[in-house]
């Protein structure tokens, strides 16, 4: 495939109105227009493990079992991630821009109602409304930037941007969970998200301009499909992980999910224009791209679970000296996706997904002699090479994904990576909750142990599935 052709041409104008011009995230409207956007999804991001730290306090007030208090947290990460691919291809019937702010707007109402709920139902019926507008969000963000940005060199700054963000929502939001939670009370976790989401919106409004539309019918029954078989996928491994898979609740939602994925697979071979066209499957660096995506959030968001989770048990850590044990993974995580990472416009994103993939191997294997004792020096060299790695990967992905299809289906190529990437990190939470649980440091080194064969994996499907890139055009090169 020619480069031309994995980049895709620019996207055209809506009908109707001229070609705006193209931002550059170094110029103060183009910047200002990529940190409404990215202020929009650090949000979402931030929000899916803030509340985790104030569970405790959420259940002394509002009262109520273990399990609907777990819920509260699953209840946003199922509907967004069953969502997600439903919301990729509204972004590129709506168009992106449009699609990103009416979800912003519905993620600001759900945000008022948790903070309002007087019980655990009525907060588990608006995260799960949260979790809705989460699913249409993210994928318009990269939809958006890609749109923001065709040149192959601006757009990989972009995203290397976006990469760095989402690694400050990985740490922040444990962090300001907790702060807000002790300052001032749970609720302040989600009334927070009012003032930042009409920011984001008001910042979209002014500096961006309309998304380009693709005039496609939707396709109803594949996108329902879709979500019952990433939804109940994820609810049976998270119910499985928590309560055993022999339980009736998992084995309910395992057999949901694959009726569903049967159905889809017939919505698809005879819908006229489906929600995922069977033949992009077949794309080398699509299909590579999604399952580094799963990949990717196995082991860094996984691996994150299963350290916080030894810190806290073994360490005696509470969540906020948790959260804070993090910083330096963090930072390592937003200096290679701010810093390191934008390599991509000059060497293209094999080089660093491999080298990626390595340094999150090695960091990984270093953190195995971790034991119940407090080796810091051990656990900040392991945890920052893991950083470092995760953020040469992260920028790396949306390029691979979304240089695969046309720029018009943008909003399907990061619907589907991200879909994929909950996907993966549900297994990854779901595999190493049960290792862990009354295991000692031995479980803990088994998943570290999976953590890097996961990583070590996603450098084989790079090395196999993309051939080495030719030298950067001198445009390119000038562009950054």
């Amino acid at each position: 495939m020619s480069e031309a052709m994995e980049s895709g041409p620019a996207a055209p104008a809506p009908r109707g109105q001229a070609p705006s011009k193209v931002p550059d995230p170094a110029d103060p409207v183009g910047g200002t227009a990529l940190a409404a956007v990215c202020l929009g999804f650090f949000m979402v991001l931030m929000d899916a493990s803030a509340l985790n730290v104030a569970l405790p306090r959420l259940r002394a007030e509002l009262g109520g079992g273990l399990a609907p208090l777990e819920w509260t947290v699953n209840s946003y990460t199922i509907a967004m991630a069953a969502c997600l691919l439903g919301g990729g291809a509204l972004a590129d019937r709506l168009g992106a821009r449009r699609l990103f702010e009416l979800s912003l707007l519905l993620f600001v109402a759900a945000s008022a109602a948790c903070a309002a709920s007087p019980g655990l139902g009525t907060l588990i019926a608006a995260r799960t409304v949260q979790g809705v507008a989460a699913g249409g969000l993210l994928p318009a963000s990269l939809a958006v930037i890609a749109h923001m940005h065709p040149e192959p060199a601006r757009r990989a700054k972009a995203f290397t941007i976006w990469g760095g963000v989402s690694s400050l929502a990985l740490v922040i939001g444990p962090v300001a969970g907790g702060a807000l939670t002790a300052a001032v009370g749970w609720r302040a976790i989600f009334l927070i998200n009012v003032p930042i989401g009409l920011l984001a919106v008001a910042g979209c409004r002014r500096r961006l301009a309309p998304s380009p539309t693709r005039a496609v019918p939707l396709d109803p029954w594949g996108q329902l499909a879709a979500a019952v078989v990433v939804g109940c996928g994820i609810g049976a491994l998270v119910e499985g992980g928590s309560h055993g898979w022999s339980a009736p609740l998992p084995l309910t939602l395992l057999g949901a999910a694959a009726l569903a994925a049967v159905a889809f697979g017939l919505a698809e071979r005879a819908a006229p224009h489906p929600a995922l066209p069977l033949d992009v499957l077949r794309r080398p660096g699509f299909a590579a791209g999604l399952g580094l995506g799963a990949l990717f959030q196995f082991g860094a968001y996984g691996g994150q679970f299963a350290i916080s989770l030894h810190l806290q048990h073994r360490w005696g850590l509470g969540a906020l000296g948790a959260g804070l044990a993090f910083v330096p993974f963090a930072s390592c995580w937003a200096f290679a996706s701010f810093v390191l990472a934008r390599a991509v416009t000059r060497t293209g994103p094999r080089l660093l997904l491999i080298a990626g993939s390595a340094g999150a191997a090695a960091g990984a294997l270093a953190l195995l002699p971790l034991s119940g004792g407090r080796d810091w020096p051990l656990f900040a060299v392991g945890s920052c090479l893991l950083g470092l790695g995760a953020g040469l990967m992260g920028p790396s992905l949306p390029t691979v994904v979304l240089r695969s299809l046309p720029p018009d289906q943008s909003g399907l190529a990061s619907g589907s990576l991200n879909a994929l990437r909950q996907v993966g990190g549900a297994i990854g939470v779901a595999l190493f909750g049960p290792l862990l649980d009354g295991r000692g440091d031995a479980g803990l080194r088994v998943c570290l142990a999976l953590v890097a064969l996961g990583f070590a994996a996603a450098a084989l499907v790079v090395r196999h599935s993309m051939p080495a890139v030719t030298r950067a055009r001198p445009a390119d090169i000038r562009a950054t």
